[in-house]
């Protein structure tokens, strides 16, 4: 009996550690708290951006949710707030609310961003690009590289890649703009930048600023006679129905920053910082893209609903560049020259 109960005692203990996994076999496959199949915790990201929800900014948000749920096995998603309005309509509050954490992701304008540091204004300098193939080869490039390292090393950010808001072309309501002449006295909306209120400053306009969700009322009242803007920025918040004039040029670009809070990035696992780098940069190739591509159907469908269209001549353009030239030299202190060489190098070189 005393044998038969040894015997029974033991088996009881080994079925025990069977139980509760015990033994040199086991191993974590998921992290705590992770999904057990695609091994990464399920996450929802916030991205906030100024655009409207047909614009490409969204559309390059969408493409980089796509690419990491499916590299993540659906465990990250991201929610859509287009026109700021986790902070009802402010571009500089999306901006902030990105650095402090209460937005994940954003892609707001280097213009707006300028509103917290004057360097991020030499990507708009005045004429600084003749094409979007300059402008590329500078923000790839040693341009590029320079403002990603200000917004990681001072404004608790990572940059996920740069995108585009492209050429900044001018609406107005009273008239075509195809000569120095013909912006003087225009009451022109402008982003909240000093450089590009120099700029307009300059040539001859009566330039205010103004957050973006509150322009479409503004002009369609004639608050303003004019606003300036790339086409599928212009176009997806339905400018034309308010406007009778375009200028097509060259006077200004703008970027996009597409970023995610640096806490954020710098708590992820390396495997999934490798996921989320490689898909910011393909979905802001992928904006580029897009954006550029609708250009002339834009152009066309606003002729048809009765826009005049126009393209400022080279003799305009450099009349144009001429006006605002001193910015550069106004302007050189705040920006660097560092900054500015890095720039301008690229467009001299072309």
């Amino acid at each position: 009996m005393k044998k038969f109960l040894a015997l029974l005692l033991a088996l009881t203990m080994a079925l025990a550690l069977v139980a509760c996994g015990g033994g040199n076999d086991s191993s974590d496959t998921a992290t705590s708290g992770g999904d057990s199949e695609s091994g990464f915790e399920p996450m929802t990201w916030k991205f906030a951006c100024s655009a409207t929800e047909t614009s490409p900014w969204v559309d390059g948000a969408k493409e980089f949710a796509r690419i990491v749920g499916e590299k993540t096995g659906g465990a990250i998603t991201v929610q859509y707030y287009p026109a700021d309005q986790l902070t009802a309509g402010s571009q500089t509050d999306g901006i902030q609310a990105l650095m402090d954490g209460t937005t994940e992701i954003s892609m707001h304008s280097n213009l707006i961003w300028s509103s917290f540091d004057q360097r991020f204004n030499v990507v708009s300098l005045p004429f600084l690009f003749d094409s979007v193939e300059e402008a590329d080869a500078a923000l790839d490039g040693a341009g590029g590289e320079a403002l990603g390292e200000i917004l990681e090393n001072e404004y608790n950010v990572h940059l996920l890649g740069i995108a585009e808001n492209g050429f900044r072309h001018i609406t107005n309501s009273k008239r075509p703009i195809q000569s120095l002449a013909d912006m003087n006295g225009l009451k022109i909306r402008v982003a909240g930048s000093q450089v590009l209120n120099r700029a307009y400053q300059l040539w001859g306009a009566d330039y205010t600023n103004a957050n973006w969700s509150e322009v479409f009322t503004a002009l369609q009242t004639g608050t303003y006679d004019g606003q300036e803007n790339p086409l599928p920025t212009a176009d997806a918040a339905s400018i034309q129905e308010v406007q009778n004039y375009l200028t097509y040029w060259t006077g200004a670009y703008d970027c996009l920053f597409f970023c995610m809070n640096a806490d954020l990035y710098n708590s992820l696992s390396p495997e999934l910082q490798a996921i989320v780098d490689e898909a910011g940069q393909e979905a802001c190739t992928y904006e580029r893209e897009l954006n550029r591509g609708q250009d002339q159907e834009i152009m066309d469908k606003w002729a048809d609903a009765g826009v005049e269209v126009s393209e400022l001549s080279a003799d305009a353009a450099a009349e144009f560049a001429e006006a605002s030239a001193p910015v550069y030299d106004e302007f050189a202190d705040e920006l660097t020259p560092e900054l500015i060489e890095a720039f301008t190098s690229v467009t001299q070189a072309e």
